[in-house]
């Protein structure tokens, strides 16, 4: 496998935000976001056998994996074989929706698809087909957003059109930006399908800090 980190940690975001996770961070990414936090992955890594990383999750005694990157899925085959050796733990496979999600969604994984908005100059990349794999109850849509008009617009829109899937929706702003403002229209749309993250892991620790 080709990695940038592993280590254990707390989960900052998504849906088990502060539960103790290992995490496993691929290396390479197909996209470039404008307002990527992780461009340091952008590398191909080092080379690392599966057998130690299965050891090293073992030994960490957590109940959750985070499989994350770059692009965790442009090692799909890696991501399969983890999650199948780890029946009894939850994987949660952090992507875009720039590639196909189907297979690693299994019976003990979730999907978090950080879907890119038009400010993020990669939204033509994503695949409009994803929408309909994602599982009400076990998957996320993640929208990192700068809180703009346009991009409650670009929200809106989408939350209507996937609205028959019923997954779950989180709001997360750009690191750096107001959190009150997109809070508060979140509760102004009064919608339960709608959660508001930030990322723990930069309020506990150095917003540049690796490994966390």
């Amino acid at each position: 496998m080709q990695l940038i980190e592993h280590y254990l940690s707390l989960q900052g975001e998504g849906l088990r935000t502060g539960k103790l996770t290992y995490f496993v961070r691929f290396a390479r990414c197909n996209l470039r976001c404008s307002w990527c936090d992780s461009t340091y992955t952008f590398g191909k890594g080092k080379p690392i056998s599966f057998e130690a990383i299965a050891q090293a999750i073992k030994k960490s005694k957590a109940h959750y994996v985070c499989l994350t990157g770059g692009e965790p899925l442009l090692h799909t085959k890696d991501c399969i074989e983890l999650i199948r050796h780890f029946p009894n733990l939850h994987f949660d496979v952090e992507t875009s929706g720039s590639i196909a999600i189907q297979p690693v969604q299994l019976k003990n994984s979730s999907i978090i698809m950080d879907w890119k908005l038009n400010h993020s100059k990669m939204s033509h990349k994503m695949k409009q087909e994803n929408f309909s794999c994602l599982r009400k109850n076990q998957d996320l849509l993640k929208f990192v957003t700068d809180g703009s008009k346009e991009e409650q617009m670009e929200i809106l829109k989408i939350e209507k059109k996937t609205r028959k899937f019923g997954f779950l929706i989180s709001l997360q702003p750009v690191f750096g930006t107001n959190p009150e403002k997109c809070a508060n229209w979140l509760i102004s749309l009064k919608n339960p399908r709608f959660q508001f993250n930030l990322q723990l892991h930069k309020t506990i620790w150095s917003p540049t800090q690796t490994r966390v």
